[in-house]
């Protein structure tokens, strides 16, 4: 029997549909990143519309049943043509054709949007992979590497210690939410540098860094719910932002680091050239497979 695959409206959805929606996709999400927000606080989010646009859908065994599988399309806002997928199937449900038929309806809406083509993430190995392969559309544009770091006290030590004692002729800053503004045009000009890192261009598109944009990209960040935590070291001459590492934090126990950046004049002072992954601190690690359908 097929699954039963709908779309689904977390502002009009029954309580009880919202909260298994909610606990597929934080499950699905945390097996991937190695965290996500809490369930609950998801639902909460979803309900009141604060989650940000996207084509969602749910899929159940027959009609009535509860939801085991879920879908989320997003249009990437740094390039309109492209989609973000996020798929998951609740791990009692799967190989029962619910992600080939949400990936079929997430297909067929991103082509009606106008989206020529669709980007997700996917853990290496069973049964993500396996699961990626089956679709002739997809292969692989780069492997990544997921590295967790445990923030223990010796940790925490070290970075203080770090910190404490920045390059000569630099300072170190942070700030919560949108750069401030005497600071958000020389971060914009240090994100730009992103494309710098190896195989970057396989994830991320070239796009101004002006102050406008970099606003449009705060917002972007920041419409699941998600708090942004930007890191940045300024030269102590002109006071400009020459480096910065961000990251997103929900309510859950796991952070996120996304980008970091170094201005080329900057590099190797102590802190990593343009990248988008943090530097290897020797914890355990997993494998990610990054995807797109075209």
């Amino acid at each position: 029997m097929s699954p039963h695959i709908e779309p689904f409206d977390p502002t009009a959805s029954q309580t009880s549909d919202l909260a298994a929606w909610s606990s597929v996709y934080a499950d699905g999400q945390s097996a991937l990143s190695g965290g996500a927000a809490p369930a609950e606080e998801l639902a909460t989010r979803l309900r009141s519309g604060r989650a940000g646009h996207a084509w969602r859908w749910s899929a159940r065994i027959t009609p009535g049943d509860p939801i085991h599988g879920v879908a989320e399309l997003r249009r990437q806002h740094h390039a309109a043509n492209t989609g973000f997928l996020r798929l998951f199937v609740a791990e009692h449900a799967r190989r029962r054709g619910t992600g080939r038929g949400l990936r079929q309806a997430v297909v067929e809406e991103a082509r009606a949007q106008g989206m020529d083509r669709l980007q997700s993430t996917v853990l290496a190995g069973e049964p993500g992979e396996h699961f990626a392969r089956s679709s002739p559309y997809l292969h692989t544009l780069l492997r990544l590497e997921l590295q967790r770091q445990y923030l223990d006290e010796p940790t925490l030590r070290r970075c203080w210690s770090l910190a404490a004692t920045p390059a000569r002729g630099y300072r170190l800053t942070h700030w919560q939410g949108p750069a401030p503004e005497h600071l958000v045009a020389s971060f914009g000009r240090v994100m730009a540098h992103l494309l710098d890192a190896p195989g970057a261009a396989l994830q991320v598109e070239a796009r101004a860094w002006d102050v406008p944009q970099v606003r449009a990209w705060e917002h972007a960040m920041t419409e699941d719910g998600s708090r942004l935590v930007v890191g940045a070291a300024l030269d102590r001459t002109s006071d400009q932002v020459v480096a910065a590492t961000v990251s997103t934090v929900t309510s859950g126990v796991v952070a996120d680091q996304h980008d970091t950046a170094v201005l080329p004049a900057h590099r190797r002072k102590g802190w990593p050239a343009g990248s988008r992954r943090p530097r290897r601190c020797g914890c355990t690690t997993c494998s990610r497979t990054w995807r797109r359908w075209r």
